[in-house]
């Protein structure tokens, strides 16, 4: 009696209300002298109706509970084998749910530790079950009118992914044959973008993530290839040009000192016309002061200012097809410009310029051969031979110093270097009967001709 008495003595009624006046309960409970809830517990609405009450234990909801609707009809029944949480999470228990009606059960649900587990039930509103099953370690395993109905779920959703399938498989044939369209067209960014979307239809199919694979590592190689070889040429082209008019500037130094030319001429010298920017703008200049500048000074300046505006344009058109694709969770960024189409641009303007460099070395030649010739005919006269030689010297000499292009100066100095070396020739040979020939013709173009034996 003494123990009885002492633990009654223990708990309190404690109540809880919506108004400073007292007036509208919200719940009441018992508790101890800790505040820990233990015994009977109920929540009310604030017009009065009962929404919740049970039996709390350890301060947490015990055994079975009632929760109804803000209209006072039955909510959840709620069975708590142990303990509940301190918000009436079921932690071990059952919980069964009605429609509004509060008769109707709309679900039914059983756990363990918190989590589903054991028999699910669920009802529509006649009271039909719409879906029954057992969850089983936190796998729901279909049951009943369920199973069947999942099975022809299943069913049904074999036969929609063989469907899409089989569309993919479609779109995915018609796709492969664009992109390798794109491909050979040199259209690569296209072409990437159609064998992405043909490996996403399809994404076991091997092709299409080889063509990726391939087209981005050499996509990579022409990226590094195209720095390398533009800042190579660009450094190159510098240190050339440098060198080249360092040495060109005294051969115009020496053709003009003791020359008669006109003032205006002169200026050359401190307003050279390769300081402009690009060939348009230097060739007027040029063709304003041939006789001041030799025409292989002409031919390589042509040559340089054309090949590095080709460079430029090049440079111009890599970082326009800069661009950046994903594919399966990688980022690239390189440029997918063509690398033939790049050294194909290039190998014209290149060609010219390395062939205008060779024009000051065979003009000197030329030169050189000229006096050996002279020196020949000195120790061996050969009137007609020297006489119709200089007729093509000077020829050629003419179209030379007219510069028309890079090309035509060299051939010119190309075949004047040949008729030299034939001339040259002939004065070791006895010529009487090529000079005989070489009476009868006139022309340079028919001197040549002799001089060539054609």
């Amino acid at each position: 009696m003494i123990a009885l008495t002492i633990n009654a003595y223990s708990q309190k009624l404690v109540k809880e209300y919506y108004d400073w006046a007292k007036t509208k309960i919200m719940r009441e409970y018992y508790s101890d002298a800790y505040g820990t809830l233990n015994g009977s517990y109920k929540a009310y609405s604030d017009y009065g109706g009962i929404m919740k009450q049970g039996q709390c234990k350890d301060n947490g909801p015990i055994g079975k509970w009632i929760e109804n609707y803000d209209n006072g009809k039955l909510h959840y029944i709620k069975i708590y084998d142990t303990p509940g949480t301190y918000d009436f999470q079921v932690k071990d228990g059952k919980i069964i749910s009605y429609y509004e009606d509060g008769k109707t059960i709309k679900y039914e649900r059983n756990f363990k530790n918190l989590e589903l587990d054991g028999v699910w039930k669920e009802y529509d509103e006649k009271g039909i079950i719409t879906k029954e099953g057992m969850y089983v370690n936190g796998i729901f395993e279909p049951t009943g009118i369920t199973k069947i109905k999942y099975e022809e779920e299943q069913e049904k959703q074999k036969q929609l992914e063989a469907e899409t399938l089989l569309k993919k498989a479609d779109e995915y044939k018609k796709i492969i044959p664009e992109a390798d369209k794109a491909f050979i067209a040199k259209e690569y960014v296209k072409a990437l973008q159609l064998y992405k979307s043909a490996s996403d239809l399809l994404v076991n199919e091997k092709y299409p993530k080889d063509k990726i694979s391939g087209m981005v590592e050499t996509f990579h190689s022409n990226s590094k290839f195209f720095n390398e070889y533009i800042d190579n040429q660009y450094d190159s082209l510098g240190q050339e040009f440098e060198k080249q008019i360092n040495e060109y500037k005294s051969v115009i130094l020496q053709k003009i000192a003791g020359s008669d030319y006109s003032e205006d001429l002169i200026e050359a010298e401190y307003r050279p016309c390769w300081d402009n920017i690009n060939w348009q703008a230097a060739k007027p200049c040029f063709d304003r002061y041939k006789r001041v500048y030799e025409s292989y000074i002409i031919a390589f300046c042509e040559g340089y200012f054309n090949y590095s505006e080709a460079l430029s344009i090049e440079k111009s058109n890599i970082n326009k097809s800069g661009t950046y694709f994903s594919f399966e969770g990688v980022n690239n960024g390189f440029y997918t410009y063509d690398k033939d189409t790049f050294l194909n641009n290039l190998k014209e303007p290149r060609n010219n310029y390395e062939l205008a460099k060779s024009g000051k070395s065979l003009y000197d030649k030329v030169i050189e051969k000229k006096k050996q010739i002279e020196s020949l005919n000195d120790q061996n006269k050969k009137k007609t031979l020297l006489k119709k030689y200089l007729i093509v010297y000077n020829d050629l000499i003419v179209k030379y110093n007219a510069y028309t292009s890079i090309a035509e100066t060299i051939r010119v100095l190309n075949t004047l270097s040949t008729i030299c070396d034939k001339v040259i020739s002939y004065y070791s040979e006895d010529t009487y009967e090529l000079e005989s020939k070489l009476k009868d013709v006139k022309t340079s173009e028919q001197i040549q001709t002799v001089f060539l034996g054609q």
